[in-house]
């Protein structure tokens, strides 16, 4: 199992952050809190063709625009 460390930008504090996630992992919608606000985050991923993490988005749970 690799760990891939992950940058993201939480869409409710504004505030960067990182997570680590698998870099085989099968799910591509994750809710994660974050880890300086609390706010739940909804982290896409965006898998390549052999399912390697190619990259995390971060977006607001709430369906509000993330901007």
């Amino acid at each position: 199992m690799t760990i891939v460390q992950t940058h993201l930008h939480c869409p409710y504090c504004g505030k960067d952050f990182d997570l680590e996630l698998e870099e085989n992992m099968r799910e591509d919608d994750l809710i994660e809190e974050c880890p300086l606000c609390g706010s739940p985050v909804d982290i896409r991923l965006v898998l390549g063709e052999d399912d390697k993490l190619l990259r995390a988005e971060a977006h607001r749970v709430d369906g509000d625009s993330d901007d």
